[in-house]
């Protein structure tokens, strides 16, 4: 069966659907995805995928693709009515999706064929929001909502040559990345300046701990004060690479520091370990998948609130984490690795 998954437009959303591709490979079904340009990279790390279409700004270019491929049915992530009138409009079909439950996506629920009622999800990890949606389609549920990335033997080659160009070239010192970026908005960003002394502070708890601040364009300038304020010592790479040279530098670091955003889950994905800030947004929903991670969270009354900007000007989620508490996590996370290798 030809299938196309309408995947969500998100980095981290992409790689935390990983698991539903997946099941729907071992069904027996033949994957295409249909996605952002940018995610296309991403989904080459995805052995389920057999294939990826791009998802044009133009919808009319975007349906004639699909179209084309004559897919017999189509599984639609993402709760907007746009990724659902898409297929619609293709003709496939057979349309699966969640609709009906909230005022908002009513509209929708006519273009889907069958509509899936979308069962309350409080409190699950959102990895595992799309369970319903495979129990109705006859595909096995994931026993373990762990999305999982596969780099090839030259992918890896490629990380340690990028670090090396960076002058981290491969040795026995720990290699630590620091995020500072939150596509979602600056209310997910733990300040920049906690970013520097973190560097410091860690350096002197963890001599031996070498640093690379992590940046794609839209997180280059945070990069590169930071760069500057700790001394032009610590390299800024990620701005010029695509989703899959991303993965293969993340995939050479010991640990991540990150914000809640898509590179923290696409390190998760990889096995890397991570100390994850969330503020505005809901670890339980959204937290690194594994045993491996910390999650740090102040839980104030007022969170998580999913505000692009603080409402109450203080930002008192991120700002009340403090410098200490993510050093302390991050040299006692990096001894606990090293004590079980």
């Amino acid at each position: 069966m030809e299938t196309v998954v309408i995947a969500p437009n998100w980095v981290g959303d992409t790689v935390l659907a990983q698991p539903v591709f997946e099941a729907l490979a071992a069904s027996g079904r033949k994957v295409k995805v249909l996605a952002r340009p940018h995610l296309r990279s991403l989904l080459s790390l995805m052995p389920s995928v057999s294939d990826s279409l791009t998802r044009s700004t133009s919808d009319e270019q975007t349906v004639e693709a699909m179209r084309a491929q004559r897919f017999d049915e189509a599984v639609i992530l993402p709760n907007s009515f746009r990724s659902a009138w898409l297929p619609f409009r293709a003709r496939v079909p057979t349309r699966w999706g969640y609709g009906g439950r909230f005022p908002s996506w009513s509209f929708r629920s006519p273009l889907l064929k069958p509509s899936v009622r979308r069962p309350k999800v409080s409190g699950r990890h959102q990895s595992a929001d799309y369970q319903e949606l495979l129990e109705a389609m006859d595909a096995p549920v994931p026993n373990l909502w762990q999305p999982h990335l596969s780099l090839s033997q030259e992918a890896q080659t490629a990380g340690r040559d990028l670090l090396a160009r960076a002058r981290l070239a491969p040795g026995p010192a720990p290699v630590v990345g620091l995020f500072t970026g939150a596509e979602f908005g600056p209310s997910k960003r733990w300040p920049w300046r906690r970013f520097v002394a973190l560097a410091r502070d860690l350096r002197r708890t963890r001599p031996d701990v070498r640093i690379v601040l992590i940046a794609g364009p839209k997180e280059l300038w945070l990069a590169v004060r930071i760069h500057e304020e700790t001394g032009k010592i610590h390299p800024v790479v990620g701005p010029d690479l695509d989703l899959a040279d991303l993965a293969a530098v993340l995939d050479q670091l010991d640990l991540l520091v990150t914000n809640d955003s898509g590179p923290m889950h696409l390190a998760a994905g990889l096995g890397v370990a991570c100390v994850a800030l969330f503020g505005p947004t809901d670890p339980t929903r959204t937290r690194p998948v594994g045993p491996e991670h910390q999650v740090l969270y102040t839980d104030r009354w007022c969170s998580p609130c999913f505000r692009k900007r603080c409402p109450l000007i203080h930002h008192r989620c991120m700002r009340d984490l403090s410098v200490d508490r993510v050093v302390e996590t991050s040299a006692h996370l990096l001894d606990s690795l090293e004590g079980s290798q």
